[in-house]
């Protein structure tokens, strides 16, 4: 009976361990949210943490809780800026070729080099004076 005793103690340590990451997963999630790819890997490995925290009971401490609410609010979060940045793309630039054409004429026209003409760091210096 004594060994049972010292497995739950055991449990619960490593259950709130998981749930205190849970919690900090969830606030990394939430914040890094505009970020798309962080918030959906931080968001899903606070779920995963707030679900294991449990421990195989049906009820979950409210650091495991609150990982959880945090995590999914995380992903849909990183989810609704996936979906207004591609809605961005192809309502202004008309998709991924507008976009581009729009990058590589913002370029030409701010003078920056491209790969047809070879820069010459040498054009702007006066040769005749030396």
């Amino acid at each position: 009976m004594q060994y049972h005793e010292m497995n739950t103690s055991y449990i619960d340590k490593r259950s709130s361990s998981m749930a205190i990451a849970s919690m900090v997963m969830g606030i990394a999630g939430l914040v890094m949210s505009c970020c798309i790819y962080p918030a959906i890997i931080f968001g899903s490995l606070a779920i995963i943490l707030g679900l294991l925290s449990r421990g195989g009971e049906m009820t979950a401490n409210g650091y495991g809780k609150a990982g959880l609410i945090l995590g999914i609010i995380s992903i849909v979060c990183g989810i609704l800026f996936l979906i207004y940045g591609l809605y961005i793309l192809f309502v202004q630039f008309g998709g991924m070729e507008g976009y581009l054409e729009y990058i590589e004429d913002l370029m030409e026209n701010s003078g920056y080099p491209n790969n047809y003409d070879p820069y010459d760091l040498y054009k702007s210096y006066n040769f005749d004076s030396m």
